[in-house]
Order: C-alpha cells, then sequence, then structure tokens
C-alpha cells in the first residue's frame, strides 16, 4: 500500500508513518517545515500542493490540524478529484489496533507517560508491545511495531479522535474542560463523549478509572466490561520512581494496574517502574551549568501547570523557581482563562511568552493591528490572583536575554507549553556554556 500523510511533522503523525513504513508499506508526506526521517525509506516534502498526491495513492491521511482553512486543504482536494480515499490520522490507527489487542489511555493529563510507562513494563516483561505516543521514551522512541500481542496508544480527545478506536483495555486518567473548541457544551458534552469512548471497550474487555476523579467514577455504572479503579490512597507498594512528583505516583499506579491486569508479575511491574527514566518533554532536564538546572515540561493545560510547578517546589525545595511558559492556541487561553491565571503559585518568577496560535484551529482574533489583548490581560489578571513577579515578553531572544540577567546560582528554570518554548531553554544553556 502507498500512503501520503499530510502534516508528518506532528509527533503522532510521524509515529504512524514510523509504523506504516516498518510494516512494510510506502510512505510519504509533507508539512509545513521539512522533517527527515533517519533510517527509513520515507519520503517527505516542505509545504502543501496538489502534484503532492498522485494517482497511484492508496490513501491519502491527514492529522486533526488538517481542516478547510488550512494551507493543506489543497491536497485533500485533489485526493478526491483523483477518487483517493482520505483518511484521519486516528481511524488509520483504529484499522492498527484491529490487528492486535489495543490499550488505549485517555484523559485530559497523564495519558503520555502512563501509556509510556505500560509500554516501558511490557518491554521490559518482554511482551513486545507495539505503541505509538504523544512523547518520545530515550530508548524506544514515540512509535513501534512488532509481532506483539498488544498495541498501546494514547487516546485523544480532540476532535473526537479517541472514539475512531478499537480498545480491549481502556484507560482513563481523569476528566476536566479542555478542547472546548471541539465541546462548545463543556462538561456535558465532554463526559458523552468519554462515555462513547469506554462503550467501544467490549464484554470481554476491561475499563481502568482513577476513582477519586469527580468525573470519572460513573463511567463504571454504564460500562459494559470489567472495571477496576486506581487511587491516590492505594499507590501501587514498593515504588522509587526516577521522575518527580506525587501525581507521577498516580500515573505510575495506573499503568502498574493495566499490566497486572494482563498477568505481569508484581516485582517486574515494580521493577520497572523504578528504572523508567521519563518521556521527553516531562519534566526533562536538559542541563546543568554553574549549579543553575534548566528543565522542559509540556505542560499547557492549568491542571498540568499547576501540578509540575507543584512537583518542582516538593522536589527542589531550595531552589527559586523560574517558569518561562508560552501558551498553546489562542482559543484554549480565552476559554480557560481564569484557572490559568490561578496556575503559576508554586514559581517565584513567571517569564510569560505571546500566544501560539495553532494554525486551522484558532479562530481569527482581528484584523493586523487590531488584535485584542490576550496575552496582556492575562499577565494582568495573573498579578491579581498574587503571582506579582511577573513579566511579558513577547520576543523569544529578549527572553534568553533577559533571564541571563536574572538568573543565579541554585536557580530552577523551567520551561512549560506545548510549542518549542523548550528552545529558550536549550539556547540559555547553550549561552552560558560559552562563556565558561
Amino acid at each position: 500500500m502507498r500512503y501520503h500523510l499530510v502534516g508528518i511533522n506532528g509527533i503522532s503523525m510521524s509515529g504512524l508513518a514510523k509504523i506504516l513504513d516498518s510494516s512494510g508499506h510506502q510512505v510519504s508526506g509533507c508539512d509545513l517545515e521539512s522533517t527527515e526521517f533517519k533510517n527509513s525509506s520515507i519520503k517527505t516534502s516542505q509545504g502543501h500542493n496538489k502534484e503532492h498526491v498522485s494517482r497511484d495513492l492508496d490513501a491519502l491521511i491527514i492529522s486533526a490540524a488538517v481542516t478547510p482553512t488550512s494551507k493543506a486543504w489543497i491536497e485533500v482536494e485533489r485526493a478526491k478529484q483523483l477518487g483517493i480515499p482520505v483518511i484521519s490520522r486516528s481511524k488509520m490507527i483504529g484499522r492498527l489496533m484491529q490487528e492486535k489487542e489495543g490499550i488505549a489511555v485517555a484523559g485530559m493529563h497523564g495519558k503520555t507517560t502512563v501509556s509510556a510507562m505500560i509500554a516501558h513494563i511490557l518491554e521490559e516483561a518482554g511482551k513486545k508491545p507495539s505503541f505509538l505516543i504523544g512523547g518520545i521514551l530515550p530508548k524506544l522512541g514515540n512509535a513501534h511495531w512488532t509481532t506483539g500481542r498488544y498495541f498501546v496508544v494514547e487516546a485523544c480527545e480532540y476532535a473526537r479522535q479517541f472514539l475512531d478506536f478499537y480498545p480491549k483495555i481502556g484507560v482513563v486518567t481523569n476528566i476536566e474542560e479542555e478542547h472546548l473548541d471541539t465541546y462548545p457544551g463543556g462538561m456535558p458534552e465532554i463526559r458523552r463523549a468519554f462515555k462513547k469512548f469506554t462503550s467501544l471497550i467490549p464484554n470481554s474487555g476491561l475499563l481502568i478509572l482513577w476513582e477519586q476523579d469527580p468525573n470519572t467514577p460513573w463511567l463504571s455504572k454504564t460500562a459494559k466490561c470489567k472495571v477496576k479503579t486506581f487511587s491516590n490512597r492505594k499507590l501501587w507498594p514498593g515504588l522509587n520512581l526516577k521522575i518527580p512528583g506525587k501525581h507521577n505516583l498516580l500515573n505510575a499506579t495506573a499503568a502498574a494496574r493495566v499490566a497486572h491486569e494482563i498477568g505481569i508479575d508484581h516485582q517486574m511491574i515494580k521493577k520497572a517502574l523504578n528504572n523508567f527514566i521519563g518521556v521527553k518533554r516531562r519534566f526533562e532536564i536538559k542541563g546543568e551549568i554553574n549549579k543553575i538546572l534548566v528543565v522542559d515540561d509540556y505542560g499547557h493545560h492549568p491542571s498540568e501547570i499547576e501540578a509540575t510547578l507543584a512537583s518542582a517546589r516538593e522536589f527542589y525545595p531550595k531552589k527559586r523557581i523560574i517558569c518561562v511558559y508560552q501558551p498553546h492556541q489562542y482559543t484554549r487561553t480565552k476559554l480557560l482563562f481564569n484557572q490559568f491565571a490561578k496556575s503559576f503559585r508554586n514559581c517565584d518568577l513567571l517569564v510569560m511568552a505571546d500566544i501560539y496560535t495553532v494554525p486551522g484551529r484558532d479562530e481569527v482574533v482581528g484584523k493586523p493591528g487590531q488584535e485584542d489583548n490576550l496575552i496582556e490581560d492575562l499577565v494582568k489578571k495573573i498579578k491579581m490572583k498574587g503571582q506579582n513577579n511577573v513579566v511579558l515578553i513577547k520576543n523569544e531572544d529578549q527572553i534568553v536575554d533577559y533571564l541571563k540577567k536574572e538568573i543565579r546560582e541554585n536557580d530552577l528554570i523551567i520551561t512549560m507549553g506545548a510549542t518549542k518554548i523548550y528552545e529558550i531553554g536549550e539556547k540559555l544553556l547553550a549561552n552560558l556554556q560559552s562563556e565558561e
């Protein structure tokens, strides 16, 4: 089969490309920026052009970001003209899941780490799992396809993508207001989507829930399969994780519960979790120079930010914490405005970058020169909530210059956001290294 992936640079799309390539298919792809896949035959192009779509394609696979308003839509239109099937990324993953026993991890927070932990345990136990997750494991990458029985997938609720899956085992870590562009009806609409997700698990399957989340226990009443729970009150025994945070003890307990239910020995589970070194961009230590520690984290929802900063405070109680944050998506920032304003209480200094708008997903915020002042309003609101030590710096190079003047020995700098904000920390480390 020959597939062309539109939006191939996204972490899940790139992972899907790797899986299809390793399965023997011919794979090509394109995105706004060019990329290169090492040790593969995947051919990529920069930009979007109808000439990318040829008559010999078996299908065009598109990411959730490809919409009629995006530049990539020209390729979708060309495929339709030629009668080539257009398949969403999530539907293609669903097809792959039908070839295995799918383990789908859903929830607003923690799904990447829990998915990675499950894949890691299965790998350590010799189960040779296939997996596709939204983060990169240092030794395994973000995607792998093997002859093993299980396929571990991060099940994203955005655009209801997780409803295209066929899980034998489902995990719901938590349910909160998120992706309100997809769910304008708020929590009632989100809950209905998760109910549909759990209904996809067959009678012979398994659903695992966080019992202390106010929005998950009710799913046990509607599920047609066996239901198990995990809790802060009863963490998996013997955990001594290498990654910080009480939330990660809970994530590990969820992963352990899955592994236990499919028959993996307790000692193997404990050993694997205690050897787990984390996922890139999840409290990832980027480097340390002159006792200045630089960490990066993908957190971009208010609850994630709050949990990560609380973990940093707990793990490094004597350090001054400087958070460099870039909001991801104008719509998310606007709809969760008040929650964001309360999320930064555990940092000593907050450096706010400008909002990163998402092509094809964000609403128009005004004509050039007439945009609203959402980022400025957010900074003001954060100050009103008691975080007085906050600065807004829209230019990234200026952020690096500001940090160089501001930092001192024993500082912890944590870059946060679902953008390339990590480059700030990398540039800072490079600058500090050159000055030694």
